[in-house]
């Protein structure tokens, strides 16, 4: 096994017979600090605070609830996203995406199950469906449930919602415990 920062001996023998020595080591140092960055866990992207509450503001968050919520959040960005995406293509309120968005631990998830139900199937702002889309452990697959049941059944999507967010619901008064 070789070691981690070593260059890849191909290199170096490729290198060593062109008699440059130089080469060899440019070579090695390119190779270590591309390493460096690539396993480097600082190089990994950092929140963006900025990001998350000047989004918030932008879309009528108030400054006092944008700089809570992104201070709390866990990955702020992903929350401003929620909130800002939520609010620009579906019209519900920024207000009520940023109650949801900050409940969920998949914010992201969330803004794409309700936007993907919403172009879809509905017209106007819908709150059931991003309630719904935050209540889900798995936004997705919650919103993909929806999409697909009301496109094979035809039944109404309030049906549909209804049915896919108790997906996992067992009648214990007509089916045996196991």
């Amino acid at each position: 096994m070789k070691p981690f920062l070593t260059p890849d001996i191909s290199v170096t023998r490729i290198l060593s017979k062109s008699g440059s020595r130089a080469a060899v080591a440019t070579a090695f140092g390119i190779t270590s600090i591309a390493l460096a960055l690539v396993a480097s866990p600082a190089a990994a992207a950092s929140p963006d605070y900025f990001e998350c509450a000047a989004g918030m503001t932008d879309y009528g968050i108030s400054e006092t609830s944008a700089i809570a919520a992104c201070a709390g959040a866990r990955y702020p960005e992903d929350l401003g996203a929620c909130v800002v995406d939520v609010n620009e293509f579906t019209g519900l309120t920024a207000e009520s995406a940023l109650a949801v968005c900050q409940r969920s631990r998949r914010p992201i998830e969330v803004a794409n199950c309700t936007i993907d139900i919403h172009d879809a199937f509905l017209d106007s702002p819908n709150s059931k469906v991003l309630e719904n889309c935050g209540r889900s452990l798995l936004p997705e697959r919650y919103g993909t449930c929806v999409v697909e049941i009301v496109d094979a059944t035809e039944v109404a999507v309030d049906t549909a919602l209804d049915q896919c967010i108790r997906a996992g619901y067992r009648p214990w008064r007509i089916e045996p415990r196991l």
